[in-house]
């Protein structure tokens, strides 16, 4: 196979949930596949979601929640296919320094949104299992996607959805007392996040996908049992730049999500399937087109 070149645009600026991906790269294993791979943070203001680069043909892989593949495979503008789940398991909370229950979110308070598909009613759902007002929560949408986390820190909102191995990493070690609320305990059957889609109509070959997903895994393995391996090459990228102590705990607390017991990568449809239904029971699909597990997600390069 000729050398390819890979564009993925990450989701966030960089940071352990790549922590295989910056790996892979430093340690030559995407090289091994004939593969050159080019890891794109969004800008400063977050203009542009990885979904829209990717739908635009500024990349060819885009790493995204698995609400972008619903939402786009719903609409009918691009089908949009996870290939690869990064974490197994839900890493994120609705966080605030204030709150003792989501209840308090219903009672007019602040919760910063990143305009994400279905975020807002997600949190009203939530507010309305623990015997709260959901409509009747505030929200927030003038703070930067980047820095919301800061927000809530400074006081300007009550509220925000986090990863909980990066801002509560950052939170423990700022002394910054949290409360965290995660969806399970609202019953709410949260998809995989964040997933690394393709644009079907326009993917790269299966070869080349089955070599970048072979490359990706082989770098997230050598992270699960080498964690500090990576610490350097994150203390080069990230931004602004995280202490090396910071990157060691972030990455001590993220590792036991990269599996549950699958190889890392793989993803369960039992999981898309009961996401899909939670959805559906709350009329969050518009019905524009009907949604198919086949459609938004793949294990064909994740075997």
């Amino acid at each position: 196979m000729p050398v390819t070149t890979l564009r993925v645009a990450l989701d966030w600026t960089p940071n352990t949930i790549h922590s295989g991906l910056y790996l892979a790269k430093e340690k030559g294993f995407y090289k091994e596949h004939n593969l050159e791979v080019e890891l794109l943070p969004p800008d400063a203001k977050y203009s542009k979601t990885p979904a829209k680069r990717l739908e635009s043909g500024e990349v060819d892989l885009a790493i995204c929640p698995s609400e972008s593949c619903i939402a786009y495979n719903e609409t009918g503008k691009m089908q949009l296919q996870a290939i690869y789940a990064i974490l197994q398991k839900d890493a994120s909370a609705i966080v605030g320094t204030k709150l003792n229950s989501m209840r308090e979110l219903g009672e007019g308070k602040k919760y910063g949104s990143y305009n994400a598909r279905y975020e807002d009613s997600i949190v009203k759902a939530m507010i309305g299992k623990d015997g709260g007002q959901g409509s009747s929560v505030h929200i927030e949408r003038s703070e930067g996607k980047l820095s919301m986390f800061d927000a809530v820190k400074a006081g300007r909102i009550d509220a925000t959805w986090i990863f909980l191995p990066w801002e509560g990493v950052e939170a423990e070690l700022e002394g910054v007392h949290t409360k965290h609320f995660k969806l399970e305990d609202y019953d709410i059957p949260y998809g995989y996040s964040p997933v690394i889609s393709r644009n079907v109509a326009k993917s790269p070959s299966d070869e080349v996908l089955q070599a970048f997903v072979s490359a990706t895994r082989q770098g997230y393995e050598h992270v699960i049992k080498h964690p500090h391996d990576v610490t350097n090459i994150l203390h080069r990228v990230t931004e602004p730049q995280r202490s090396k102590d910071f990157l060691h705990k972030s990455q001590a607390s993220i590792n036991h999500y990269y599996s549950d017991g699958h190889k890392p990568g793989f993803m369960d449809a039992t999981k898309w399937t009961t996401w899909l239904q939670w959805l559906r029971s709350h009329k969050l699909l518009n019905g524009l087109r009907e949604v198919k597990e086949e459609d938004i997600f793949t294990n064909q390069f994740a075997r």
